[in-house]
């Protein structure tokens, strides 16, 4: 099992990775080739893209443990959980669509974009909601791939379909001086090469026509934790921008526009850990093997601790060569972002197991409380500790607040999973 365990957790964690790194890559293109009011633009509409991203992550993980669970108890039909999971995509990306041709300039100045700053943001907004469908399908695609016994091929799916967005970002920024745009073109057409990937296999799942209004509410109860995961950052960030605009303005903004992205990274791979043990969840639980669930528990545990130690040690020991990367020489910039970065990264020090605690109860179909860890790390804990940090301790104290938040959501978590289990 312990061998099934790493192949599972490993290639979901380089799959996440990748994922990630697209990210990172329009960070680096935009701050070094348009410049800071197109950075701070980019941090201000990424609360969009959050949105999009978790509506994704609900769909494909509650969908794909739903068919894992019924593939392993061969009861229902497995096809209608992916069958549903279509359905509520192409819902939510109407929604998208319609939110990105019509309202994306009042989104952006909702956000707090102005200036210089909201004419990038509108661009990143509208061209992001036009590609939801295509970021929508990718991620279910990839998360049923996974649970279908084939996690290297979902891993090569987010591995290459980053490496695109890389590769296209540096030709439309870099060579055809696209600007913004060429930005969120890059990083809305990428998900097409990991779609493709996905598809050019043998398959379990295909859609079926019965039972599939059945599955939607159970589709819902085992993604809204992994909803509320990637919703959580969405909340940081709208949090953080809003006040680090009041404390410091523009600046801060893109200061912590570094900081959130690095972090994405981190916060991707740990991620990517819970969510290769998700399946292995799904499967013990379903053939009701309590032992392998502890064991699967312990494993994921130490991963999460180890993964979070590393990220909290390069934060401390490298934080100038990190910041270097994007600053372009901007001493304010900088002497915002190096302590920024060193505080806010203590977080993964508990974030981790925090959300292996929330992928075993989802995969275990202890919805409630998965949704009630998720909430409490996203929201109710995150927004209070941000606003008494920011009040105390100005921008240091902000940049303590998920730590705290974090730290509280792990004591919290263990609860959860102590009594779940008696």
């Amino acid at each position: 099992m312990l061998r099934t365990y790493l192949r599972f957790v490993l290639q979901s964690v380089l799959g996440m990775l990748g994922l990630s790194v697209y990210i990172l890559a329009d960070t680096f293109f935009i701050a070094n080739y348009i410049g800071a009011d197109a950075l701070a633009a980019l941090n201000l509409a990424l609360p969009v893209y959050g949105i999009i991203n978790g509506t994704g992550l609900l769909i494909g993980i509650g969908g794909a443990t739903r068919y894992t669970i019924c593939r392993t108890r061969k009861s229902g039909s497995c096809g209608s959980a992916f069958s549903g999971s279509l359905l509520l995509a192409a819902a939510a990306a109407l929604v998208f669509v319609c939110a990105g041709l019509f309202f994306s300039d009042a989104i952006a100045r909702l956000l707090g974009a102005s200036g210089g700053v909201l004419e990038p943001a509108t661009v990143y907004l509208r061209v992001c909601c036009l590609f939801s469908p295509l970021f929508l399908l990718n991620n279910i695609l990839v998360a049923f791939t996974r649970n279908d016994n084939a996690p290297g091929r979902g891993m090569a799916a987010m591995l290459i379909g980053s490496f695109a967005n890389i590769v296209m970002d540096w030709y439309l920024v870099c060579i055809a001086g696209m600007g913004m745009f060429g930005a969120v073109l890059a990083t809305g057409m990428s998900p097409v090469f990991g779609i493709a990937v996905c598809l050019c296999r043998r398959r379990g799942y295909r859609p079926a026509r019965a039972g599939i209004f059945a599955e939607i509410p159970q589709i819902f109860g085992a993604g809204f934790s992994a909803f509320v995961g990637e919703l959580s950052s969405t909340v940081v960030i709208l949090v953080f921008n809003y006040l680090l605009l009041a404390l410091a303005g523009n600046t801060a903004v893109a200061a912590y526009g570094i900081i959130a992205n690095v972090a994405l990274v981190a916060t991707a791979m740990l991620t990517g850990a819970a969510q290769g043990a998700q399946p292995l969840f799904s499967r013990a639980f379903a053939g009701g093997d309590a032992g392998a669930l502890r064991r699967l528990t312990r494993w994921g545990a130490c991963t999460a601790l180890l993964l979070g130690a590393a990220f909290s040690a390069a934060a401390l020991l490298l934080p100038d060569a990190i910041v270097s990367v994007f600053s372009r020489g901007d001493a304010a910039l900088t002497a915002l972002a190096v302590p920024g970065l060193t505080l806010y990264f203590t977080n993964y020090l508990f974030s981790g197991v925090s959300l292996l605690f929330t992928a075993r109860l989802a995969a275990t179909e202890r919805a409630k409380p998965a949704a009630l860890l998720s909430l409490l790390r996203g929201v109710v804990l995150v927004v209070p500790c941000a606003l008494l940090g920011a009040a105390a301790g100005g921008v240091t104290g902000l940049w303590l607040a998920v730590p705290a938040a974090e730290l509280l959501t792990l004591i919290a978590g263990l609860l959860l999973v102590r009594r779940k289990s008696r």
